[in-house]
């Protein structure tokens, strides 16, 4: 198979491991209380990823500027702790196909982040792909809209995740050019583990362990290593063989494997509305990615690799 292909599927596989894991997380936070997860989720991500970052060339997390400790603590609030507990938290008020949707409006968010803070300017493509990924919102909470308040808030929750998670893309640029993925990756759980413990605790004298079946167990498992170790490994082991359109692209991928994952595992209906919204966002990433970058450009260089 030529590289370009294998890097482009491997982009591809990425993508929809982190849109189906908005099915998963949805049935993981009926099951299992969102704080006490988090905690695990971040506890199997760095049992995981230890060993593979001590083998990665480069320099070491110890050798971190003041700044860049900063920037990473940042990282782990708002990418790790934050887009978790929102995530997790909007699943269990809003449909997953809609929150797998809204999910898929991040690189329209990272472009507009980074207008508002890393000086980037958008071409006249990137404004409409912007416009697009708005219009499929709206189209989504239409479809919402008869599961009361309690739906709207959901959509807002996974809204502010997807927020926290392009303020992780922003912030992992000023980091990515010294440091590697791995090292990284394993840095921010680590410092999201040490974030998740108090929160852990409010969860635990009502938590009973016995009432999580093994197979939910088995099933957050999953989500984490698919989350933190599995779609970053796919991600760049085929980001430096592919054009950075290319990679944009296969983002599509995402709000495609949610919509098919929520029919199909959660038994949830899709309709036409929640299509022609997914339509519209998945519209918006095509024209993104193959908008020419202007100024100086806001790359997809750091994966979703949650929710």
């Amino acid at each position: 198979m030529p590289p370009r292909l294998l890097a482009a599927l491997s982009l591809i596989g990425a993508m929809a491991l982190t849109g189906a894991n908005v099915a998963f997380g949805k049935a993981i936070a009926a099951a299992i209380p969102v704080y006490i997860f988090v905690l695990f989720r971040f506890i199997v991500a760095s049992l995981a990823l230890a060993p593979m970052a001590r083998r990665e060339p480069g320099p070491k997390l110890v050798q971190m500027s003041r700044r860049e400790w900063r920037d990473l603590a940042l990282m782990a609030l708002l990418g790790m702790v934050g887009f978790t507990v929102l995530m997790l938290e909007g699943l269990k008020r809003t449909a997953a196909a809609d929150a797998g949707i809204i999910t898929a409006t991040l690189p329209a968010v990272v472009a507009a982040l980074g207008v508002l803070f890393a000086g980037d300017r958008l071409s006249r493509l990137q404004t409409l792909a912007v416009g697009l990924a708005v219009a499929g919102l709206l189209l989504v909470q239409a479809t919402s809209a008869t599961g009361g308040s309690a739906t709207l808030v959901g959509n807002l929750l996974v809204a502010g995740a997807v927020l926290c998670e392009a303020s992780f893309v922003i912030l992992g640029k000023r980091l990515a050019p010294p440091y590697r993925p791995l090292r990284l990756a394993l840095g921010a759980n680590l410092a999201g583990l040490v974030m998740a413990i108090p929160l852990a605790l409010l969860d635990a004298p009502s938590f009973d362990l016995r009432s999580v079946t093994l197979d939910m167990w088995l099933l957050g498992t999953w989500y984490a290593l698919s989350a933190s170790v599995f779609c970053l490994w796919l991600w760049y082991g085929g980001l430096p063989y592919v054009e950075t359109w290319l990679a944009g692209l296969a983002t599509a991928a995402m709000p495609v494997a949610a919509l098919a994952t929520s029919a199909l595992y959660l038994g949830e209906a899709i309709g036409t509305t929640r299509l022609a919204g997914a339509a519209l966002v998945i519209a918006g990433i095509v024209l993104g990615a193959l908008s020419p970058q202007v100024g100086k450009g806001t790359e997809t260089r750091l994966p979703p690799q949650r929710p």
